[in-house]
């Protein structure tokens, strides 16, 4: 109770740091009580020792101009999963092993998990930035994002990044299935390794409430690995070729990433899979203007392409957390 009276009185410091490969996203917000006083975001490489001594010297100084701040980020690792029910039985059915794993049950309705070894990873990974105090999950970010856009109606959404992209198929209210695609080689044998560290996905096991913990605590999901070949390409010579080259790539793996995802919602009988005539895409740099066209032409749906601003709506989540 005290703390709650003294944000009302003292300004609080909301930091969430997006990390993609060797681009990091922040977002700071400033709240005095429940009223958003300032909105701030900024893009740092980590390219250079140079580059990230910008990133640090930025976020650290937060801790020293304000007397409250909470961090926030995502979990963006292979081992992770969303599915929809709450009910324990619903891991079993999906083959999950929950054991060296964390739960959420979301409204009652669906559910997302990661494993401990990959939080306790991602939060090593933000140690050097003052820690973490909340882990977000794509899935929950995609539900928000789209939120007015979702009815009774299966939607497919995507999150994309450079180095990863994430599926869920969701309706107003439920998660009906997810899927988790890494986008680049290096991210792709560090998950590989992290996944035979710690499998969740197995054998069956009983989910004990122990293994439960509140959304208050931690938010996260998603679901399986994708791993995606695509022949190449001529456009020509020069650093505009390179760009389009690696922006179809990109683009090729998220059709084949789709695909494979769609065939086994509908395939599966683990789903209860209904016909699905939308995509949505959340973009964080919109640098692949064909995308949309690609999948639209190859897929024969409805695809809306935006641009995300994943680091403000991650610290925007925290916010909601801590004062509303």
């Amino acid at each position: 109770m005290f703390g709650s009276l003294i944000k009302k009185f003292v300004k609080t410091a909301f930091v969430s740091i997006i990390k993609d490969g060797t681009i990091c996203d922040v977002c700071l917000k400033v709240y005095k009580g429940k009223t958003e006083l300032s909105s701030d975001t900024k893009r740092f490489s980590t390219n250079t020792p140079e580059s990230s001594k910008l990133l640090y010297d930025f976020v650290l100084r937060q801790y020293d101009k304000y007397s409250i701040v909470y961090s926030a980020s995502i979990i963006n690792t292979i081992n992770q999963g969303g599915l929809p029910g709450c009910d324990k039985r619903n891991f079993h059915r999906y083959s999950v092993d929950t054991t060296n794993a964390s739960v959420v049950c979301i409204d009652k309705t669906w559910s997302i998990f990661a494993s401990n070894y990959d939080i306790e990873n991602t939060k090593k990974d933000y140690a050097d930035l003052g820690g973490l105090d909340f882990l977000f999950s794509p899935i929950v970010v995609l539900k928000r994002f789209f939120d007015d856009m979702l009815t009774s109606e299966p939607m497919l959404c995507i999150l994309k990044q450079d180095t990863s992209a994430t599926l869920a198929i969701l309706t107003k209210n439920n998660l009906l299935f997810s899927g988790f695609a890494v986008l680049d080689a290096a991210s792709e044998n560090k998950s590989s390794a992290d996944k035979e560290n710690e499998k969740i996905f197995g054998d069956e096991e009983d989910l004990d409430k122990e293994g439960l913990i509140d959304l208050d605590d931690l938010a996260f999901g998603l679901k399986s690995g994708g791993d995606f070949d695509f022949g190449g390409t001529d456009l020509g010579d020069g650093s505009n070729a390179t760009k389009e080259m690696e922006s179809l790539s990109g683009d090729l793996r998220i059709l084949e990433f789709v695909k494979t995802s769609l065939a086994d919602f509908y395939k599966n009988e683990m789903y209860e899979s209904t016909f699905i005539e939308k995509i949505a895409i959340a973009d964080l740099y919109f640098d692949s203007p064909e995308l949309k066209n690609l999948l639209e032409k190859k897929l024969m749906m409805n695809v809306t392409h935006k641009k995300i601003e994943l680091s403000k709506i991650t610290a925007t989540l925290a916010a909601e957390e801590v004062l509303f």
